[in-house]
Parts: structure tokens; sequence; C-alpha cells
């Protein structure tokens, strides 16, 4: 049952960023920039766009992954492979974590016309916040179930 909920709030940032693409008053989320320089070339989208690209395809694969976890408990893997996959998965919200803070206090380096540049800091909204508190919350669930998910000595 951990599980599930697990995947569910891995997933549910996904469907909450669809919010974001609106531009409702809780803000743009993690990928609330993608979609607003549509008429600026490729080649002189600011940093903005560019993180949101990222998190929309990081927010892909952490659906993905969500999905996993509900196919693993079909499958009947082995005890020690499944503490494999329940470790990734937090793995994977420590790093979608460590990014979020990264591009909200720094920047990262982003194309740009005069080759690769420290990019702008992005904006902290509720959107945003929410996404990333919420597979945070799922990562540390998961690590919660692998502790307790050792295996046994043959």
């Amino acid at each position: 049952m951990e599980v599930r909920w697990a995947a569910f709030l891995l997933a549910l940032p996904f469907f909450l960023q669809l919010l974001g693409f609106g531009n409702t008053p809780l803000g743009g989320g993690l990928c609330g920039e993608l979609f607003r320089g549509r008429e600026t070339p490729l080649a002189f989208q600011g940093a903005g766009f560019w993180y949101a690209l990222a998190f929309m395809m990081l927010l892909l694969g952490q659906l993905g992954y969500a999905g996993l976890l509900v196919l693993a408990g079909f499958l009947e893997l082995p005890s020690p492979w499944l503490r494999s996959v329940y470790r990734i998965g937090a793995y994977y919200a420590a790093g979608m974590t460590l990014l979020f803070i990264v591009t909200r206090t720094t920047g990262l380096p982003v194309p740009a016309p005069q080759g690769w540049v420290l990019g702008d800091v992005a904006r902290i909204d509720f959107l945003g916040l929410l996404g990333v508190g919420l597979t945070l919350a799922g990562g540390i669930l998961l690590w919660g179930i692998s502790r307790h998910n050792t295996p046994q000595p043959s």
C-alpha cells in the first residue's frame, strides 16, 4: 500500500504541471516558461525555457517510474531487486529536488548564441514548490520502504 502512495506522490507533479501551462494564479510551476516565448528562435531562448524543458523531460520520466512502481507489485520481483527499484526512485527524487534548488538559487549553464552561458535564476512559485515537495515526499517514502525491504539471508 505504501508503494502505491509513493507512486501517487511521484505521478501527481506531472499532472499538476498541466495547470501551470494555463498561467493560473498558482504560478507556472516547474515548466511554466516552456510556452511563453513561442515566437523567439530556439537559439535565443532564455534560461527559463531550458530549465522548463529539462524539468518537463524529468517529470515525464518520473511519471513513467511511477507506472513502473504500480506494475512492480504485479511482477512479483525478488526482494533484492525491489529494494534497488525503490532506491532508484529515492535517488531520482533527490536529484530533482537538488536541480530545483540549484536552478532557483544560482542557475545552470544553458545554450546561447555565444556558446554555453550561466543562466539566470528561475522564479519560485507555489505550483513549483508543490511539485517538488510532492516529489521529495515520494522519494522519502520510497527510501523508507527500501530500508524495510532488506533481503533475508538464505
